[in-house]
């Protein structure tokens, strides 16, 4: 091998070991049977490169919702590492089904919940990267949900009840004034035509056709006193309700300017809170509202989707797929080796178990019979003991006895009888 390819070989060693101790592999094995490392190259590596993309997917993710890059690396990292343990157990702990190039059935049921997880991380994997590939279209899209929602807030600040109510009020106020204004002037235009009426008469004989005190003129000046007293009569009732109208209406102009002021500062707030509303959930309805509405989109979101899930389950479908090879055969035989040699110790184990109760068997019956023994001596020693107290309580009831006899035999005689 030339001095080259030597170095590269160097080069990509220590990157062939991580694929390899990704794939669950037995490296030890691999070294025994080395035309199998290829297989687990390919497995380990896509497991390596799924780690990867979780990891930029979480990062981003997170930037989108924390706006803080030094946590965003981390929780990267982080996420990388833990879809990464997941992928390496997923695959690690599916065998090689039943060693055929095909896919049976069977295989497919006993890889279905790995494939289920396999699906679900491909989704959660999926969704970030698709966030950032679509995000010029996701950025005008929020956009524009933001100038739709701050013109709703406008409107609803626009609206305001007590604003409304109080626009009302001013608006019949103003209306009342103006009525009254208009009876005024129209009192103020009958008094000035009565007046004129009255002076024309007195000066030209308008209506009689003699100057000065004529037939009309009583009536006329009557008339024209009469409409200008209705005229004062309605000018100061009406003048004092429109000066208290005025005073209402500067009251209401001054709830109005404050109210105004709080509406003005409520809407900002809202505003700025909706012009804020562009994290993570913001960016994932305005995704799905895309896809709703542009199919094109949701062709290429599904595309992507389907990528990483079947990124997510080729592991798997590779081992479902992959014929049976001396790597194989090996790792059953340890297996099988290992599984013997730890029966054969829980064998041995049970053995001296068994031989050590029987031997505490043995002695606790050898201990149960000397007691026995020890405890029947020290009964027959308590039985002759009794037995002499008996004796020599017998003797002494004889003695005693005797002396009754001697001293009154015939009270004896008749206990007797009796």
């Amino acid at each position: 091998m030339s001095k080259p390819s030597k170095t590269i070989n160097r080069f990509f060693e220590p990157l062939f070991n991580l694929f390899i101790w990704s794939s669950g592999a037995d490296a030890k094995i691999l070294d025994q049977v080395p035309t199998e490392k290829n297989k687990y190259y390919g497995i380990g590596g896509t497991i390596v490169f799924t780690a990867l993309m979780a990891s930029f997917a979480g990062g981003y993710a997170f930037n989108t919702a924390f706006k803080n890059p030094m946590l965003s690396v981390f929780f990267g990292l982080f996420w990388g590492a833990l879809i990464f343990n997941l992928d390496r157990y997923i695959v690690s702990t599916f065998g090689v089904g039943d060693g055929k190039r095909t896919i049976s059935r069977q295989e497919l049921v006993e890889a279905a919940p790995r494939l289920a997880m396999a699906m679900i991380l491909g989704f959660v994997i999926a969704t970030p990267l698709e966030l950032k590939l679509f995000e010029k279209e996701i950025n005008a899209e929020i956009s524009n949900q933001i100038s739709i929602a701050n013109n709703k807030i406008i409107e609803s600040g626009e609206n305001d009840p007590i604003l409304t109510r109080l626009r009302t009020e001013r608006t019949e106020l103003n209306t009342n004034i103006q009525n009254r204004t208009r009876i005024i002037e129209e009192k103020r235009l009958a008094w000035v035509q009565a007046d004129k009426d009255k002076n024309d008469e007195w000066n030209l004989g308008k209506f009689s056709g003699k100057r000065g005190k004529g037939g009309y003129y009583e009536d006329l000046k009557k008339k024209a006193e009469d409409a200008e007293a209705d005229y004062n009569k309605v000018k100061a009732e009406y003048g004092a309700l429109n000066s208290s109208d005025y005073d209402r209406i500067d009251n209401i102009d001054e709830r109005i300017e404050e109210r105004r002021q709080y509406t003005n500062v409520e809407t900002q707030k809202q505003k700025t809170v909706q012009d804020q509303n562009d994290g993570l959930m913001a960016r994932l309805k305005a995704l799905d509202s895309l896809t709703s509405e542009n199919s094109s989109l949701a062709t290429a979101k599904w595309l992507i989707t389907i990528m990483f899930i079947f990124i997510e389950i080729a592991p798997i479908l590779f081992k479902m797929m992959t014929e049976r090879g001396p790597y194989d055969d090996i790792l059953d035989r340890i297996k099988y080796e290992t599984k013997v040699k730890q029966m054969l110790i829980q064998s041995n184990l049970n053995e001296e178990i068994n031989t050590q109760v029987k031997i505490n068997s043995e002695k606790n019956e050898q201990k149960i019979q000397a007691e026995m023994a020890a405890n029947n001596e020290l009964m027959q020693q308590v039985l002759k003991a009794q037995t002499e107290v008996v004796e020599v309580a017998i003797e002494n009831w004889k003695k005693e006895q005797k002396k009754i006899v001697k001293l009154n035999p015939e009270l004896v005689i008749k206990t007797n009888n009796n």
